[in-house]
């Protein structure tokens, strides 16, 4: 617009009637073509994602235009690779919950089912909402492309597993639970500098975009959903409710800086059930992308997830005739377990 202001300003020093009609076409072209991304962003989003609830909506006009059109860049060349449907993002996520099935793998040949984990992802209309990222980990947890790439998928996954990754009461737990994923993306996305769209493997950033969700924490910075606003939502909830279920902030990730940055890792982090002394310090140099919904049913479904929902309606005992699991139940029975590394058996979007 700044280049409006200044054809403007010059047509007021030289009043030419042929400098008026072309700074009347110039500017008639330029607000169409403003109109258009903004209509062909909106439409692309809320094809993609559920609409946000309205308590969520407080982002500026800037913001809107400068996250859709960054999302569009992602979805279109996604849809040039291979003309497949599998590329489409836009096709693959209409919820705002994905899941992962848990089990414990003591050899490769050997799985002991655990539970599910269920997760609340930052919808789309929030302002701390990071489109990419948040793309690439509902198209993998989605298995969108798995039929083109086996790879992109986060089935089969492995967690980290090591004494710093088992909750025995000792300091040496670091209160989070490491994936690497297969090492493939869900979205492709653009080099700003050259336009060369990039691989599946390669990795992606957002700056612009991370910037404007920057939180500082004790020396550091992390990005995202903010911690104290997780809190305060959940503290919202439950007033006037009982307090019987145990619900704490259990927060999903993903790097922004160092070592898997832009690539299909992810994390599960304890944050407020760690000690004071960790806290949100655990969050630094990653995004908060969303957080366990720790009363979500923790039942193990695995791959017979459709034959069982009209199950899952009839009763709400566990196999052992107790209470059924929470997500927080197999979440803690995940981090305590000495058996061996927790796999993802199967996975999806809510």
């Amino acid at each position: 617009m700044k280049e409006i202001q200044i054809m403007q300003a010059a047509h007021h020093r030289r009043k030419s009637p042929c400098r008026s009609l072309l700074l009347i076409a110039f500017t008639t072209l330029v607000l169409l073509h403003e109109t258009q991304i903004v209509t062909v962003s909106l439409s692309l989003s809320s094809h993609a994602f559920q609409i946000a609830p309205s308590q969520y909506v407080r982002t500026t006009k800037q913001q809107q235009l400068r996250r859709s059109s960054t999302t569009i860049i992602t979805r279109s060349s996604s849809r040039d690779n291979d003309n497949s449907s599998d590329n489409d993002i836009s096709n693959s996520n209409n919820g705002n919950k994905l899941y992962f099935d848990i089990a414990i793998a003591p050899s490769p040949t050997e799985l002991i089912p655990l539970g599910r984990l269920t997760f609340q992802i930052t919808p789309p209309a929030h302002p701390a909402y990071l489109p990419l990222h948040t793309s690439n980990l509902l198209s993998l947890a989605s298995e969108l492309r798995s039929s083109v790439d086996p790879k992109c998928t986060y089935r089969n996954c492995v967690f980290q597993y090591s004494p710093s990754t088992i909750d025995d009461g000792s300091a040496r737990y670091r209160w989070g639970h490491v994936c690497e994923g297969h090492g493939r993306n869900g979205i492709r996305t653009r080099d700003a500098g050259t336009g060369r769209e990039r691989g599946w493997e390669d990795a992606f950033s957002d700056p612009e975009r991370v910037k404007e969700c920057a939180h500082s924490c004790f020396g550091g910075v992390y990005y995202g959903m903010s911690y104290d606003e997780i809190i305060s939502d959940r503290e919202k909830k439950k007033e006037g409710e009982s307090d019987d279920e145990d619900d704490v902030a259990v927060l999903l990730t993903v790097p922004i800086h160092g070592p898997g940055a832009g690539t299909s890792k992810f994390s599960i982090v304890r944050v407020e059930e760690s000690p004071r002394e960790w806290g949100e310090r655990l969050l630094e140099n990653s995004a908060v992308v969303g957080y366990l919904d720790c009363g979500a049913d923790g039942t193990f479904v695995g791959d017979d997830d459709d034959d069982d929902d009209d199950d899952d309606d009839e009763s709400v005992e566990g196999e052992d005739g107790g209470p059924r699991p929470t997500s927080l139940d197999v979440l803690r029975a995940m981090a305590r377990q000495r058996v061996g590394p927790p796999k993802i058996v199967h996975c999806g979007v809510e």
